[in-house]
């Protein structure tokens, strides 16, 4: 009864809510309105990123990978099942996070078994291979060390390099009684350039020239 005669001697405008109308002071409470207003704000734009956009082309993605770029045929697929921004770059960050490395791995064995082929068909094949392999494995880790060998043995090039400093090292004086003299150089600059990045795995042409260069002052026709 009290509730019903105290809403009619409310003075609270029509159209504002009875919780932000001071009965006793007969005016709007400003301040239970500005934080209502900042609650509303703030569970609005909490909830934006999650929103589905009207269409698929609205996806903002960044994709990292450099083996695929944004798709619009996933995009859409992903829109029509309902995904949002966020889930959406949660997709391509994922893909990149574990296809990647995957897709690598991959590419990285193909190119292992051509380089093989190569060689087999080089030394007369897999047999006769395999023996050269053997010797180049026990010559290069009493020269360079089994991590230099394995890096420079990861490709063709770096193979019939060694090989080449194998074979011509036969019967001919060490490469370490090299001197460096009128711009010959030693065993030691060789090993050091062919431990470098740009070398072994870069394929750097300057770097690989600098090391033919090497080869032909130190062993000439």
């Amino acid at each position: 009864m009290n509730e019903q005669m105290n809403e009619q001697n409310c003075d609270c405008p029509s159209y504002l809510p009875k919780k932000f109308w001071d009965q006793d002071k007969k005016q709007p409470r400003l301040e239970a309105m500005a934080q209502s207003y900042r609650d509303m704000e703030r569970k609005v734009g909490a909830g934006m990123h999650k929103a589905v956009p009207a269409h698929y082309s609205e996806y903002i993605v960044k994709c990292n990978s450099d083996l695929f770029g944004v798709d619009d045929r996933v995009n859409e697929r992903l829109h029509t099942a309902g995904f949002t921004q966020e889930q959406v770059q949660l997709v391509y960050d994922l893909a990149h996070e574990a296809l990647e490395p995957l897709v690598a791995e991959i590419a990285a064995g193909l190119h292992s078994h051509q380089q093989i082929d190569r060689l087999c068909e080089k030394f007369g094949g897999e047999e006769r291979w395999l023996e050269t392999a053997r010797q180049l494995r026990t010559w290069g880790e009493q020269k360079f060390g089994p991590q230099a060998l394995e890096a420079m043995g990861s490709s063709y090039d770096g193979v019939m390099t060694l090989y080449e400093m194998m074979t011509k090292g036969e019967g001919e004086p060490g490469m370490g009684q090299f001197e460096e003299t009128g711009g010959v150089r030693n065993e030691n600059d060789v090993r050091r350039l062919m431990r470098d990045p740009k070398y072994w795995r870069d394929r750097d042409p300057a770097t690989v020239e600098r090391v033919r260069q090497g080869f032909r002052r130190l062993y000439p026709d």
